[in-house]
């Protein structure tokens, strides 16, 4: 069996939960269980989309990352910036001062992920004469790919085995920094990321033992230290600067711009409930005849990360004003784009594949398939029993999900309010002991609630 010790970025403060439900209730892969009071993950099912973060009243949930304060004074450190974070700042900057006031919060360098995206593009051509099998799935968003783990296990095979351009950005990095002389070990790569899952994707990749990124930051943090600087500053204005990519470039991590770049019949979907939709579809035969998938966990793509501190449409907007900019900047300089990372092309080719993905097998009922089977009959029983209202009372989101939970032993049929009124009628049950449950499930004293007549 494959190592089930998941690592997650989304994380839940017990001291500010209060139980509300909501997280559990927004859950796309039914990760979350209400337990004395407190919602609580389970790792297996998790897939850091961020869902839960976005719906949280009480800010409880967070994202971890690894924090600037991580940062090694005696190495040399270079801060890997999506497009999408240039898109958080009014178009009265430009990307350079952005680039600028980043590099002042420090970092030794600062480098555009999507200088790498032209190499993907040339990567996607490869790959689509490569794998017959179709339809294949973008591997871009990590929250997806996991996602594909839990719910969708037949269709693992057909997740694209090819890098981020994070990843590849840092492969060059590496190789370009060794070739002037920076001793390896003393190079540090930091990528601000928009979302939870890609911090995981950083510390623990899926198909491959180790990722290029030695650490992440929340963009919003950087965001905050990087305008303070450019406010003080206070010298906006546009800078005639060249790009080191091809304009399009900019644009990759919004919805609809990869599919661009991969031959034949292709789809773009964003937002998880969309995913799902989509995914229950293509694993059900519903849907055929298509070459690609690109498929976003978040509205309007990375534009949409639960760790952008800004307005999504307004970022997209800002990106496509940036990539018309780009665009005069490139014609006015006779078509030409002179990006260094493609000087390193077949290198990168060599370093770019992932092995395949597989399911999660953490979410196996038993290693032994025979009493899997008789586990999975136990649930179809206990449904038989169930009233399938999927209210939520018992903890779990819903009917089928306490049925797993009680054939796994963490839970009990008396967790369910309704069949406690049965059981309590039969005389099963006291009302005292079904106090206890719900207060196992809720916590003690909640329901101590004083009401005036």
């Amino acid at each position: 069996m494959k190592d089930r010790n998941y690592t997650h970025s989304i994380q839940i403060d017990p001291d500010r939960c209060i139980g509300c439900s909501h997280c559990m209730r927004v859950c796309s892969t039914r990760a979350i269980r209400i337990v004395d009071g407190y919602a609580q993950i389970q790792p297996a099912r998790c897939v850091d989309c961020g869902e839960c973060f976005r719906v949280c009243p009480q800010r409880a949930i967070y994202a971890k990352d690894d924090g600037l304060a991580t940062l090694p004074p005696e190495n040399y450190k270079i801060a890997l910036v999506p497009s999408v974070f240039i898109g958080q700042f009014p178009s009265e900057y430009s990307a350079t001062q952005v680039l600028n006031a980043v590099k002042q919060v420090g970092f030794d360098e600062v480098f555009e992920v999507e200088q790498a995206v032209d190499f993907m593009k040339v990567a996607y051509q490869s790959v689509a004469k490569e794998n017959p099998s179709c339809p294949l799935i973008s591997s871009y968003c990590p929250a997806v790919v996991r996602l594909i783990q839990v719910q969708y296990p037949s269709l693992t095979g057909q997740i694209m085995q090819l890098k981020a351009p994070h990843d590849i950005a840092a492969l060059y990095l590496r190789r370009s920094k060794e070739k002037e002389g920076l001793n390896p070990e003393k190079l540090f790569i930091y990528y601000i990321t928009p979302c939870a899952a890609k911090i995981v994707a950083a510390r623990a990749p899926v198909g491959e033992a180790k990722s290029p990124i030695d650490a992440t930051v929340n963009m919003t943090e950087i965001y905050n230290k990087a305008s303070k600087i450019l406010y003080e500053t206070k010298k906006p204005g546009l800078h005639k600067t060249f790009a080191n990519m091809s304009p399009d470039s900019v644009n990759w991590s919004l919805s609809g711009t990869e599919k661009k770049y991969f031959p034949g019949r292709n789809l773009a979907i964003d937002g998880m409930d969309n995913v799902i939709e989509f995914l229950e579809k293509l694993e059900s035969g519903h849907i055929s005849d298509i070459d690609f998938l690109e498929m976003r966990a978040c509205d309007q793509g990375c534009a949409g990360g639960i760790l952008c501190p800004g307005n999504r449409f307004l970022a997209v907007e800002r990106l496509e004003y940036r990539q018309k900019r780009l665009q005069k900047l490139k014609d006015a300089d006779g078509g030409r784009v002179r990006n260094p990372l493609m000087e390193y092309g077949e290198t990168l080719h060599t370093l770019s594949g992932v092995d395949p993905v597989y399911p999660r097998d953490g979410l196996l009922l038993d290693e032994d398939m025979e009493k899997a089977l008789i586990k999975l009959q136990r649930i179809e029983r206990l449904m038989t029993y169930l009233p399938g209202f999927d209210c939520g009372a018992c903890g779990a989101p819903s009917c089928r999900n306490l049925a797993e939970d009680i054939v796994k032993d963490t839970a009990s049929i008396s967790h369910c309010v309704f069949v406690q009124r049965v059981m309590e009628k039969n005389y099963k049950l006291s009302p005292d002991q079904a106090f206890v449950v719900i207060e196992k499930i809720w916590g003690k004293g909640r329901l101590d609630k004083y009401v005036e007549r």
